[in-house]
């Protein structure tokens, strides 16, 4: 190879490093702008024999605030209100019914248009309170969720209410 070719190649090259340089400079200006710190995402793990979600072992969490958020999806949040005892930095849970659904709860039952979505109140003694206090027969207004843990002893909306969709900091997808 003669030193004209040499250079030439050397000068592309060089050409290209600024260039380069710039666009990692803007994808770096933007995510740092866009997301400000935040994480865009995390890993979930719940280790303990008796949990809310059985069949959710370990889940990517993608912190962003969902636009479309359907029934059977994982959403996730901080925890605060009844929920500040939780010493983990979110909670998850499985949304079983979305804004315009019918919830009904009676007799231990829980259904969100006529389809059981989980049974039993067995927490009703956290609030002090007995089951028949938490029947309802209700439309899931706009902006808002109901939430539930697949497991009996889940602490969720059958007890607290609604998620409210500006609480939701992402949604959870399953691994394991």
């Amino acid at each position: 190879m003669t030193s004209k070719k040499i250079n030439k190649i050397a000068r592309r090259k060089e050409m290209k490093r600024p260039k380069t340089a710039a666009a990692v400079a803007i994808i770096c200006g933007a995510l740092l702008y866009f997301f400000s710190g935040k994480p865009l995402l995390s890993i979930s793990w719940d280790p303990h024999e008796i949990n809310c979600l059985p069949e959710l072992r370990l889940a990517l969490l993608l912190h962003f605030n969902p636009e479309d958020v359907k029934t059977g999806d994982y959403v996730f949040w901080k925890p605060e209100n009844e929920l500040s005892y939780v010493k983990e930095d979110y909670v998850l849970k499985k949304v079983a019914g979305v804004p315009g659904d019918l919830l009904l709860i009676k007799d231990g039952r829980i259904l969100v248009n006529g389809i059981e979505v989980a049974t039993g109140l067995q927490n009703a003694i956290l609030y002090s309170k007995v089951p028949k206090d938490f029947e309802r027969k209700t439309i899931i207004p706009a902006n808002s969720y109901f939430v539930i843990g697949t497991a009996q002893m889940s602490n969720d909306s059958r007890y607290w209410g609604f998620l409210v969709k500006k609480s939701i900091a992402g949604k959870g997808y399953r691994l394991l």
